[in-house]
């Protein structure tokens, strides 16, 4: 992973043409690490680290050498329609080493091609160089049993209540699909309580269910609550959270043989740590994307609001800014699950070889809102794994480089800005033996010129007047000069001259095709580039469900143990 690989996934990702996909996928691969089934064991081996964004998928393979050193490779292409690639495994040396001095590294030929092919976004297929095809899937770390992991202490519980935050795309029996809000919350009692609201009916279209988390398959399973109103049809449910993403099933109270597909996205959760919650010094938070919850106000001596936050910062590929010169050096992955945070390094050893650490720890919340969440691990390095085409071998750790820190900060406006504050994209980082450098996720499909990255799939809550709003789904498919559009014209969009914020545009829904005239709705959509939400106070509240290629933002319908509800007797 380095400068010049990273550059070389820009160039691949600026020859794609932008607009909707002949053959969109229905699922996105999850980034972070993923692992070859048939060679865990729960001992060190090899794997590699995974970042898909549109069309771009970037590999960073983490194996040995012949001599049994470890090294790292890298593939970076383009998925076809059968979310597939067969690229190069790109080899590079010489770059900085850990405590040396700023080095570029060299290219150093390839490995041979690797073919990589997705069937959902945790499972898929891996052909390396002289090996048959094998299976692969997302490493999965399970959570913490209860769901009041926010809370600043556990044994003994600070506090007995929690909230779980997500929204849940929904498939419907009539073919469609809605967007519901979907809240976990943890009683006095211990008991869990689903509220879901659909976002679509806000008034009218609500269902509460009582829960039991099995801690072995790390489900939900879900049911109606006694006594209450069944007005989303829902008979059983069942779901689970896979790091940012939530699956599940659905059974609707009208059609026990039927099933119904889910697919979301964790949001935060939120504690309370004494019997009276009159402060934010008593509230912490875990959070995925900025709130205005986080904020909080004061009224009559109780103030609302967390100090107590833990920034859960965005998977998959990042990038030392210092180091971003466009020739080959090195590079971090994150993988964020929970509160757990996986470091994987691709860097060099003094003598020039390339190498990969890899390290674990649990993220520290800040003590006030504006405070850094952080983690720190020993970066390991080991040796004896499995070479691309020999035999099965299980590898050893054979030295440790040091400490490795990082930290993340909300930034000050929470709210302002294009989008690029939603999510927790930018920290820092302290390497053993240097000082501290920001770093930041990588981008790997540029912005368009034109409006062309804002394309895709959104559910709206369009602005129909004062007080007044007329929620819906957009699918915007098409550009027509400086607008982007739905298939028939009634909804289109537009970005301020000269363009100031990229991933910011404004919305008419139109009763013809015809801006120059009274508009059903505005909205202003402002959104990162990996983002599938908005913060809570932007001007419009909408959810951004597939990218501008026409992909499906989640992980499709996925198979995991026990999510599957079995048959009513």
């Amino acid at each position: 992973m380095g400068r010049a690989i990273w550059m070389g996934a820009w160039v691949v990702a600026m020859c794609t043409l932008w607009g909707q996909a002949a053959a969109a996928r229905e699922f996105t691969p999850q980034a972070g690490l993923w692992s070859i089934p048939s060679e865990t064991n729960g001992q060190p081996g090899r794997g590699f680290s995974l970042d898909v964004q549109g069309n771009t998928a970037f590999l960073q393979i983490f194996n040995y050498t012949d001599k049994g050193e470890a090294t790292f490779h890298t593939a970076v292409g383009q998925l076809d329609d059968a979310a597939s690639m067969t690229v190069p495994l790109l080899r590079f040396k010489g770059g900085r080493s850990m405590g040396g001095a700023p080095q570029d590294a060299v290219a150093d030929g390839t490995a041979g091609d690797v073919t990589v092919k997705f069937t959902d976004g945790l499972n898929g297929t891996v052909r390396f160089p002289g090996e048959a095809e094998q299976p692969i899937a997302r490493l999965l770390v399970n959570r913490q049993t209860q769901p009041w992991w926010t809370q600043l202490s556990t044994n003994p519980p600070s506090g007995k209540e929690g909230l779980q935050e997500m929204h849940w795309v929904v498939n419907t029996r009539a073919g469609g699909h809605d967007l519901w809000e979907a809240s976990l919350r943890m009683k006095e009692d211990a008991g869990l309580v689903l509220y879901l609201t659909s976002r679509s009916q806000w008034d009218v279209a609500f269902q509460d269910l009582t829960c039991q988390f099995e801690s072995s398959t790390q489900v939900f399973d879900c049911v109606p609550l006694a006594g209450s109103r069944e007005l989303l049809d829902v008979r059983r449910l069942r779901f689970r959270i896979v790091g940012g993403d939530v699956v599940g099933e659905i059974q609707p109270m009208g059609d026990a043989t039927r099933r119904l597909m889910l697919n979301g996205w964790d949001e935060g959760s939120f504690s309370c740590n004494a019997e009276w919650c009159n402060g934010p010094d008593k509230r912490s938070a875990r959070v995925h994307v900025n709130s205005n919850n986080l904020g909080g106000d004061c009224i009559t001596g109780s103030c609302s609001g967390y100090d107590h936050v833990t920034l859960l910062p965005s998977s998959g590929a990042w990038i030392i800014d210092d180091e971003a010169t466009g020739k080959p050096g090195r590079g971090v992955f994150l993988d964020v699950q929970d509160n757990t945070i996986i470091v994987q390094t691709s860097d060099y050893l003094a003598d020039g070889s390339p190498a990969f650490h890899m390290g674990a720890s649990t993220l520290r919340s800040s003590d006030t809102l504006y405070g850094e969440t952080k983690a720190s691990m020993d970066l390991l390095r080991y040796a004896g794994g499995r070479t691309f085409g020999g035999p099965a071998r299980t590898a050893r750790e054979v030295a440790n480089a040091g400490e490795f820190q990082m930290a993340f900060a909300l930034k000050t406006d929470l709210y302002g800005g294009g989008g690029d504050n939603i999510e927790i994209t930018t920290g820092v980082l302290t390497l053993p033996g240097e000082s501290t450098q920001s770093m930041r996720r990588l981008q790997l499909e540029p912005v368009s010129d034109g409006i062309e990255h804002m394309l895709g799939e959104y559910f709206i809550r369009w602005s129909a007047g004062v007080g007044v709003t007329r929620p819906g789904w957009v699918r915007l498919s098409r550009v027509e000069g400086r607008f982007a559009m739905n298939a028939d014209g009634t909804v289109q969009c537009y970005q301020d001259l000269p363009r100031t914020q990229a991933y910011r545009m404004f919305c008419a829904l139109l009763p013809t095709p015809n801006l120059q005239q009274n508009w059903l709705g505005s909205a202003e959509i402002r959104i990162g580039p990996f983002a599938r939400t908005n913060a809570s106070r932007y001007p419009s509240f909408f959810r951004r469900t597939r990218d501008a290629h026409g992909h499906w933002l989640g992980l499709g319908a996925v198979s995991l143990t026990g999510l599957a509800i079995p048959a009513s007797p």
